[in-house]
This record gives structure tokens, sequence and C-alpha cells, in this order.
């Protein structure tokens, strides 16, 4: 079997609200990159970007470039089943652009997926679970009683844990973390995410006084770039730490081993390029038995069944994951509902990725 041709669909994902972090806020849609591949048997794959430039660099109109001109010419001829000669190519064609890589990534386990007639997850290592727990992230929201509204709705809705977005304005942070404690009581857990928006001491004396709400762990308090930062937050407080900014690579995972600067990592799929290279950071980690978590960039149902099926193959994803962007979109791009149902998303177990792009919608949200 060889890839035939790629195609790039840049689509606008509108936002049911602002969803607002101390990086910056998202006002009222986000862009995305669908791929098609085709392969000489006629069986077509399907994978996304979902990038976030202000996050990582990547943007919408960087991802199309890579991928028309430099990733799908070099990448024709090319068998879907050959990761490694794959990304050799795409290296060799431009370096960089893991958001780019994830697009090709996935669509080439759709297609081996479809061409197998197995399910995505027993190809990454065999399914585990069927349903992955999920956490509901509240937007950093200005007014105290919003974001304690927000969260009784998630828990009524079946959440069972809750992320606050912290990081923006000290004073407030731990208020955000107290009205989210007696909103929900002991109904939920709660866990913080700064996205770098402490010092390493702040974010010491901050979460030892967050401490006493019983946080679940604390999401990159530190600058990404900064480990020995992370390392002396992490052996100074009695909360789990985990790395998001700090993992964008298999490389980066194992310094983040090395230097004891985190404890639970945080795989996003789009970060390493796809779900090839996550599987060697679930591996770095489960080396180290440090246990991970399956985030979220807001990715459509295409990314988030790619998220699913990546939770349900590795063991050492052992806390609730974040395979939400479905939730936050006003309509998807899929013909299946992959939506979070009573706090937990089910592993769509079809051949591939297991869903179906709606190109009617994809046509609808192109991007002019």
């Amino acid at each position: 079997m060889k890839i035939t041709r790629i195609e790039a669909y840049p689509v606008n994902m509108p936002l049911e609200i602002p969803f607002a972090t101390s990086l910056g806020v998202l006002p009222s849609q986000k862009e995305h990159v669908i791929v098609a591949v085709e392969t000489d048997e006629g069986i077509r794959g399907f994978g996304e970007a979902a990038p976030d430039p202000i996050y990582h660099g990547e943007s919408q109109e960087t991802i199309l470039q890579a991928i028309r001109k430099y990733f799908a010419p070099s990448l024709i001829g090319a068998d879907p089943f050959d990761f490694e000669i794959i990304l050799e190519k795409e290296n060799r064609s431009i370096v960089g652009n893991p958001y780019a890589c994830a697009a090709i990534d996935l669509a080439l386990y759709d297609i081996i997926g479809k061409k197998t007639g197995l399910p995505a997850c027993k190809l990454l290592g065999g399914q585990i679970r069927d349903k992955i727990p999920v956490v509901f992230v509240l937007s950093l929201a200005d007014q105290l009683e919003d974001i304690a509204s927000e969260a009784q709705n998630c828990v009524r809705k079946g959440y069972k844990t809750l992320k606050i977005k912290v990081g923006v304005d000290p004073s407030l942070d731990l208020e955000r973390v107290r009205v989210v404690r007696e909103a929900v009581g002991n109904s939920a857990d709660i866990r913080v995410d700064a996205n770098q928006g402490w010092t390493p001491d702040m974010a010491i004396k901050l979460i030892k006084k967050m401490e006493k709400y019983d946080l679940q762990l604390v999401e990159q308090p530190v600058p990404g770039w900064d480990l020995e930062g992370m390392a002396r937050v992490t052996k100074a407080v009695e909360t789990p730490v985990m790395a998001d900014e700090s993992m964008f690579s298999p490389q980066m995972a194992l310094r983040l081993v090395k230097m004891e600067a985190a404890d639970i990592i945080n795989i996003k799929i789009m970060k390493p390029g796809g779900l090839y290279n996550s599987k060697k950071v679930a591996m770095i980690a489960e080396t180290a038995d440090i246990p991970c978590v399956v985030g979220s960039m807001l990715e459509t149902g295409i990314g988030t069944a790619a998220g699913a099926h990546f939770a349900s193959a590795n063991r050492i994803v052992k806390y609730p994951c974040e395979m939400i962007g479905p939730a936050y979109f006003k309509t998807d791009i899929i013909k299946e509902d992959i939506k979070p149902k009573d706090g937990f998303v089910s592993v769509p177990l079809k051949p591939g990725l297991g869903v179906t792009p709606d190109f009617d919608v994809i046509r609808k949200l192109a991007a002019t």
C-alpha cells in the first residue's frame, strides 16, 4: 500500500464560550487543520492538527504550509505502515512542526486500522479500558460566582474531576480554588493549572496555601523551560506536580525524568507529533514509574478519538484525562457524538480512529 495524495483543510471551530488561560484567550473560535491521506488501495485516513500559536508557535497557516509544500511531496509513494521512514522524510523536508506531523500521524493510524480491521487502540498496545474518565477544564473566569456555578453544573453532568485555570493574578488564585471546593464539597477532585504563570518561589507559597483544599495535582506551575524551577517546586510541596509545557518530545520527557522535575506527565498527542511519538513518551514515563494524563489542545472529534484510543491502550495513564474539545464547540466535524457523557468519553471501536468526518460541516467551517 502506498500514499497517493495528502490534502489539508483549514477549519475554524466556533466556541460555545471564550476559553481563557494565563497564556491568553480564545474569544470565539479555534483554528484547526483537517488532513486526509489517500492510498492506492482506496483507503482514506483522517487526522487533525489543533494548534495554539501562543502555546507552541505553530498556527493554521504554518501547518498548511508544512503539509502542502513540504510533507505531501515527500510522502507520496511511502508505505503508511513505515512510521520511522515517514518521520525521517518529514524531518528532512522541514525540521520541527510537530502539530503538522501529528495530523499526518493520526491519518496513518486511521489507514492502518481500516486496512487491518482493528481500532487504533489495538495498534497502540491493546484495549485496557473502553471508556476514559475525563476532567472538565474551568475557564479563567473573572467573577468567582461564575466559576463556582460552572463547577456545580459540571458535577451535575457527572464530572468527578475539575481543573481550575490559575496563574494570572496570584491574589485571586487561592480564592478560585476556595470557591470551587466550597461549591462542590467532596463530590469532585480538584486540580489547578497555572500554565507557566508563577515563579518557583510564588508557586511553592501558593501551592502550600492551596493544599488545605485537597488538590489532586498542580499543572505546570513555572515556565516550561525552567526544569530546575520545576524540580524545586516538585520537591518542596506535597501535591503532585504535573509537567505540560515542559514536555514536547520524548527527549524532553527523558530530561524531566533525569531531573526529577515532575511527578506526573501530561501527554498531549499533538505536541510530540502524534500517537507514535506519544507512545515513546509513555514508555519513558512507565519505565520511570511516572503516571500520565492524556491532555487536550481542544481537538475536534478526530483528535479526541485519537486521544481516547491512546488513553485506552496505555496502563501508565492513571489520572482522568482531558478529551473535552467537542464539549466546548458549537458543532463537531464528525458524524458520531464523542462528547463526554456522565464524566466519561467512550472509545470508538470501529476500525482506525473509529470516527467519520462530515465534509458538509467541514466545508461550512472552512477558513477563508
